[in-house]
């Protein structure tokens, strides 16, 4: 389980390191063997445990063949996917085209999600922030939002 916020610097070799405390579950959980690919929403990149990823790669393998939509989906999704495996300094290398999508470049933010974590520029991520605390909610949208989490 991913969560929290952590602001992180990235060297010049695309590398970020994970937080300490995710160390051990990381190393239970997948062994240390990741992968990244592009987010669909935003300009961001999505952090997937292995075995996480494979269940996600199932559900595509299920999906029909023919459908133009899913295609275009598929073809982004699996064709931006890198399987990465920590260094002993528990690194990821994030590679130049992913970097590149994302606009990575030293100051990046990880964001835990849950089973995944997304990786985003600083400035992108503030700029998001800053739009979501101006955003107009409702009280009823937050209500039905809540409803769904079950909290």
């Amino acid at each position: 389980m991913f969560r929290g916020y952590d602001e992180l610097t990235m060297d010049a070799k695309g590398r970020i390191g994970l937080p300490s405390r995710y160390h051990q579950r990381i190393e239970q959980g997948c062994e240390g063997r990741f992968v990244v690919t592009v987010d669909l929403r935003e300009t961001c990149l999505a952090i997937y445990p292995l075995p996480e990823w494979e269940k996600i790669e199932e559900q595509f393998n299920a999906l029909p063949a023919s459908d133009p939509a899913l295609a275009l989906l598929k073809r982004r999704i699996l064709g931006y996917a890198t399987e990465v495996q920590l260094d002993g300094a528990h690194r990821l290398l994030i590679s130049p085209e992913l970097r590149q999508f994302a606009h990575l470049d030293k100051a990046v933010v990880l964001a835990g999600q849950g089973k995944k974590c997304e990786l985003w520029h600083k400035e992108a991520w503030d700029a998001m922030s800053a739009k979501a605390q101006m955003a107009d909610f409702s009280a009823v949208h937050l209500a039905q939002a809540i409803d769904k989490l079950a909290l």
